[in-house]
């Protein structure tokens, strides 16, 4: 599969992600809104939907992270002649895809079970579901490190010249563009719209960002495995 095809399987899986998380998080009424904190870990919207798009919400999750694991090895293909730091790349960003999988899948299984528990009368459905959460949430703190590192090698990476055409691109890195989000989601009125977009999706807006960027620089060679 040719480098420009792996971004676009990869851009896809942004858009799915960013589906995803909306299906978790976004309600229009909203009664209360994730852009208090860095993430949103429990919503008493959840109980007033179809419980289908939480299940749904969790799919996007596995497949979104799945097919961005083809964006995250394209960038492989531009640093592998480091090939120690590409390596750690790999593992890192393999780390944040495996495990990312179960941490969206974590948030879907809460929502789900606090919506059928408030649904079906069942008394602490807070507390039961906060419990569930906070038991397995755990494993998102593996994926948040494989994440760290993947994008400090990418910033790195592309400081040194070879990743993109210039090295003021550096800043195109998916934690800048969470900062940027995050720093938008406080200054913005708390909205539906801006949650879902800024805060909801901080983490899908900063990789399709990315994946875009690569995908309008890939270099002319045919295949990703033409010589180093």
């Amino acid at each position: 599969m040719t480098e420009k095809k792996l971004y676009l399987v990869a851009i896809a899986g942004a858009i799915i992600c960013f589906v995803g998380d909306n299906l978790l998080g976004y309600f229009v009424p909203a009664t209360d809104f994730g852009n208090k904190l860095m993430c949103v870990n429990f919503s008493y919207d959840w109980a007033n939907v179809d419980p289908i798009r939480f299940v749904l919400a969790g799919l996007c999750g596995v497949v979104s992270l799945l097919m961005m694991f083809a964006g995250f090895y394209g960038f492989y293909t531009r640093i592998k002649k480091d090939k120690t730091v590409a390596k750690i790349y790999l593992l890192a960003s393999f780390v944040f895809v495996s495990v990312g999988t179960m941490y969206h899948n974590v948030f879907a299984i809460a929502a789900y079970i606090y919506n059928r528990l408030v649904n079906n009368g069942i008394a602490n459905a807070e507390v039961l579901t906060l419990e569930v959460f906070n038991t397995f949430i755990l494993v998102g703190a593996l994926a948040a490190l494989g994440y760290a590192v993947m994008v400090v090698v990418m910033f790195l990476e592309a400081i040194k010249g070879d990743v993109y055409p210039y090295k003021w691109m550096c800043i195109i890195n998916p934690a800048f563009f969470m900062i940027v989000c995050i720093l938008l989601s406080k200054i913005l009125p708390q909205t539906a719209f801006v949650n879902g977009v800024f805060d909801l999706g901080q983490q899908s807006v900063g990789l399709f960002i990315v994946f875009i960027t690569l995908y309008f620089t890939c270099k002319n060679r045919s295949s990703i495995y033409s010589s180093n």
